[in-house]
């Protein structure tokens, strides 16, 4: 809640829904408490409104102007810097962990990264030009943008060799960060007949069970690094080939999936007057996880 709807409205309607805690008259307008992260998440402090400093470089101190927002706000550095990033994309020091690793390590990751060594910030590409988007994993350009996909059939003597690679080559921490994504990578060839078939396949991703108590793997790209997929392939089977492809596939969400599944077939066993509220929005979180797998890259060789 902290991170994804922080205002104290949100929590205030959720106690009330779920019959945890006691309702309180609402500070904001009706219908806010059904919003996740909205402006005063990140800008209202203690009552004072706070932003970046103006583009143009002035450093001095705004107060009451009727010509900008809110009639003035207090600029900060922090606005501009990773570090404002991390009190939702990184664990806490005494949080828990999973083999040694936090559940989230985002900032971790671009801390120990070229990206920090050199001074590029979270902000330069989930708010390019401070566009208020924070594009990232859903988003398939953005995607596209951070990794470099290649496909190359090498004929050889005593055959031919596939080789398939996806590099994370411009995004500042892993690919993916978290252990909710994951990212398939498949290398399917096609004979002159017509049949397809699937000759090799690799999932990018920190794959952990439900309880978030145990690895099961830990595929994710450090920025940099590269997966292979190199598949030897004989000389009769290669005269048979006329066209290969390297599919790459990303499920945002495919974590929530298992989730939210898990829960759904457990939905008897809620508390009866929960159901009302909790099961449409369970169901509605379910189909939305389920829609969110899309297919970034098909790369093809023909013979």
């Amino acid at each position: 809640m902290n991170c994804h709807s922080p205002n104290p409205e949100t929590k205030t309607a959720l106690l009330s829904r779920l019959g945890w805690g006691e309702v309180f008259a609402p500070a904001w307008k009706p219908g806010s408490e059904e919003n996740g992260v909205q402006c005063a998440s990140c800008h209202l402090r203690k009552g004072k409104v706070y932003g970046p400093f103006p583009k143009d470089g002035n450093k001095d101190r705004i107060f009451q102007n009727s010509n900008i927002s809110h009639q003035g706000f207090i600029p900060q550095k922090e606005f501009e810097e990773s570090e404002f990033c991390k009190t939702c994309h990184q664990s806490p020091e005494t949080a828990k962990q999973v083999n040694g690793k936090f559940l989230m390590d985002t900032y971790g990751q671009w801390r120990r990264s070229e990206f920090a060594r050199s001074n590029v910030q979270c902000q330069n590409c989930h708010m390019p030009d401070r566009k208020h988007e924070w594009k990232g994993i859903s988003d398939a350009e953005m995607v596209k943008r951070g990794v470099q996909t290649s496909l190359q059939v090498l004929p050889k003597e005593e055959g031919a060799e596939i080789i398939s690679e996806l590099k994370n080559s411009s995004i500042g921490h892993s690919f993916p960060s978290y252990s909710v994504p994951k990212v398939y990578l498949e290398v399917w060839t096609e004979s002159i007949t017509g049949q397809k078939r699937k000759i090799s396949e690799k999932t990018l991703g920190w794959m952990l069970d439900l309880e978030l108590q145990k690895e099961i793997f830990d595929t994710r790209l450090s920025p940099g690094e590269s997966a292979l997929l190199r598949v030897p392939i004989s000389k009769e089977e290669f005269s048979k080939i006329k066209r290969a492809e390297f599919i790459v596939t990303v499920d945002p969400k495919e974590y929530y999936k298992r989730m939210f599944q898990d829960n759904w077939n457990y939905r008897d066993t809620f508390p009866e007057d929960t159901k009302p509220w909790v099961l449409p929005n369970l169901k509605a979180a379910l189909a939305e996880a389920n829609s969110a797998k899309y297919e970034l890259v098909r790369l093809e060789w023909k013979k």
